[in-house]
């Protein structure tokens, strides 16, 4: 009976220890299943399931309830404003500047249908802040916590696991190569910087990113051929360089999130 103590012992400590790179693997896992089958297409909910696996896993039921606690903050209200200004700002003026450079529009931005909203709530990719913003993000942020610009660090370490998560929509032509090497890891920094100034609001991060759910596919016929590459790098050279404003400020600090994890159960 005490082998058996000491072996549950030794492997929750190092369950616990190594319980991020578990995440990240578990998320890979479940959203990259897809991709043979859908020609690229990836499991939004990937994140969120490795999440509340990993959690369940080292924290037990007391756990899970901590981190539903932290997923039903609503945080401050205007973060539900300023998240998607901030993307309706970047892709805005990327327009404008796309037409001031003499690009033609194919078909003017319009408001998606009813079905394409309602299929971006239920299967896009808001879904991933479960786990990214959620989970991984305040994990990463305590692990940095006594690091010189850790919460930079943080995101950052975040955003480069994010683009490598998002892979197989490049090598099925699905996105540009810079959304991979630049504008994930972009974002990621905004993300973070919002997901401070809310109050550690998952929900507030997850309406950001369905707006810019929205934003895309309102604005994907817009322009066409190198027109329409040079409207996306531009809007994400944007996005980068607002990122690189946050953290030039030093915004970013950690601990701002309720979700503080239990103890491993033994």
């Amino acid at each position: 009976m005490k082998t058996i103590t000491m072996k549950d012992d030794v492997l929750n400590t190092f369950l616990a220890k190594y319980q991020l790179p578990l995440f990240f693997l578990i998320t890979y896992l479940l959203s990259w299943w897809s991709v043979p089958f859908l020609n690229g297409g990836l499991v939004p909910q990937g994140p969120a399931f490795a999440a509340v696996i990993v959690t369940a896993i080292i924290a037990g039921r007391k756990g899970l309830r901590a981190f539903w606690k932290q997923l039903k903050n609503w945080g401050n209200g205007w973060a539900y404003i300023l998240g998607p200004a901030i993307i309706i700002g970047y892709q805005g003026l990327a327009y404008v500047i796309n037409l001031l450079l003499g690009a033609t529009v194919v078909t003017s931005p319009q408001i998606p249908p009813v079905g394409v909203m309602l299929e971006l709530l239920i299967f896009g990719g808001l879904w991933e802040e479960i786990g990214w913003s959620g989970y991984a993000l305040p994990k990463l942020q305590a692990r940095f916590a006594n690091r010189p610009n850790g919460s930079l660090m943080a995101a950052l370490v975040l955003g480069i696991f994010r683009a490598i998560w998002h892979l197989p929509l490049y090598m099925y032509g699905t996105i540009y190569w810079f959304d991979i090497l630049m504008f994930e890891v972009a974002v990621q920094v905004i993300i973070a910087w919002l997901y401070k100034r809310s109050g550690g609001s998952v929900l507030a991060i997850m309406a950001f990113h369905y707006t810019s759910n929205l934003i895309g596919a309102a604005t994907s016929s817009v322009f066409n051929g190198i027109e329409r590459t040079n409207y996306y790098t531009l809007f994400m050279g944007l996005a980068a360089l607002i990122a690189i404003v946050f953290a030039w400020q030093s915004q970013l600090k950690p601990g701002v999130g309720r979700y503080q994890e239990s103890e491993p159960s033994m």
